[in-house]
């Protein structure tokens, strides 16, 4: 591997901001630079860790694995089979990148936080002026018709990396860059269109002020939505009234399809509680694709009835993290995921250096489980992409070699 690629390694994370507006399933790319151009430093670590040392890893198949397992009893034993596999290659991917973060210098890291800023500066302005133009930009190299909320995934990637950003500016750039940068990232959220960005950073704004406050916060912050997520269907096992979906629809239209998925997706966890329906296989239960019966609502403006339809019962995906892993792999399944992800905030919280570290942590992952039980799908491939992005860019933070040492 030729040294000037090793050497420039550390610049794809500029290619965030752009990916994440403009071709979201592309942000594979950062991650394959990543591994592919520190493939030296790989063979390395692999050769001074051996084998023994990555038995640390395999509690993380465990989901994967249940859900190639699932493929016995699915509607559709391919799909299980496929994701499941896609699912242990984002972990392996993961595991390459957080090893390669983990031997980098001072230097490199400092880098990463830059280019990662950097690459958002640079997207901001392009999607803000496509906005204001009506997508006369997104016209010219897509082949479907505009819509602000074509921004919301970048805009979730936006909040996602708010905090940790904000903690790497402050430590390589001083207070003032880390308070400007911010403030640019929360202009273009909140003058977006996506709503669970908007709540997610709030909430995330809050958690780091508790955790800031008080060491002894910080558990109680994961441990409290995780909790929520874990027994999240049982708000939705009775269905609404027509006249509360009346009230939801004029509150809210697509909050009112959301609530109308959720109760659809309950009432078929009920059917198969332990074990799920297998892996993937929302997008091919029964009754999924019908369309949400027609109600008659008062129309508040006019005071005259008018019929309303709030789309199909299950779109896809359930919209929810919670609901999709009760859904696709029951109780065994929303077990092993909350186990999986407390093993790895804890593994992230025990190498965070300080308060201010482990603040950041659970405010980054408060606003990653709102996004997730709000708005996108679980096994989204752009999503995971995303998550192994953040957690290179948070393992960035965190202890590392002097900045003298130079790359294996």
């Amino acid at each position: 591997m030729p040294k000037i690629l090793q050497k420039k390694w550390v610049y794809a994370f500029s290619l965030i901001g752009p990916l994440a507006f403009f071709s979201v399933y592309a942000l594979w790319f950062p991650i394959l630079i990543i591994v592919l151009f520190n493939v030296p430093r790989l063979v390395t670590i692999i050769r001074t860790d051996r084998a023994a040392s990555f038995s640390r890893y395999l509690p993380y198949f465990v989901l994967p694995a249940l859900g190639a397992l699932s493929a016995v009893w699915t509607l559709i034993p391919a799909n299980a089979v496929i994701t499941a596999a896609k699912f242990s290659g984002y972990f392996c991917v993961a595991i390459l990148a957080g090893l390669i973060i983990r031997q980098s210098t001072e230097t490199e890291r400092r880098k990463i936080v830059f280019s990662t800023a950097v690459g958002l500066l640079i997207a901001f302005p392009v999607v803000l002026l496509d906005v204001s133009l009506s997508g006369g930009i997104w016209n010219l190299y897509k082949s479907y018709e505009f819509n602000p909320s074509a921004y919301n995934r970048g805009t979730a990637i936006t909040a996602c990396l708010l905090f940790p950003l904000a903690f790497g500016l402050f430590r390589y750039a001083g207070p003032w860059r880390a308070v400007v940068f911010p403030l640019i990232c929360l202009g273009v959220i909140f003058g977006l269109y996506m709503e669970a960005a908007k709540l997610a950073v709030v909430l995330g704004a809050i958690v780091f002020a508790l955790v800031r406050w008080q060491r002894k916060l910080f558990w109680p912050s994961v441990l409290v939505p995780l909790t929520i997520a874990l027994i999240f269907p049982v708000f939705f096992m009775t269905p609404s009234t027509e006249q509360e979906q009346c009230r939801q629809h004029y509150m809210k239209d697509s909050a009112y399809h959301r609530i109308m998925i959720y109760q659809f997706s309950t009432s078929k966890i009920l059917e198969k509680p332990i074990a799920g329906w297998g892996m993937d296989s929302s997008r091919s239960i029964a009754g999924g694709e019908k369309r949400v019966v027609t109600i008659t609502c008062n129309d508040p403006v006019q005071n005259i009835p008018i019929k309303l339809n709030a789309g199909g019962n299950l779109p896809l995906h359930p919209h929810n993290a919670a609901i999709q892993i009760w859904l696709e792999l029951g109780l065994i399944g929303a077990l092993c995921l909350v186990a999986t992800v407390l093993l790895l905030i804890r593994r992230i919280e025990r190498n965070s250096a300080d308060n201010q570290g482990r603040a950041i942590v659970a405010a980054t992952f408060c606003i990653v489980c709102l996004i997730y039980n709000i708005s996108f799908g679980l096994w989204q491939s752009w999503l995971m992409f995303t998550m192994i992005l953040l957690g290179c860019f948070i393992m960035a933070l965190q202890r590392g070699p002097e900045p003298s040492e130079e790359p294996q």
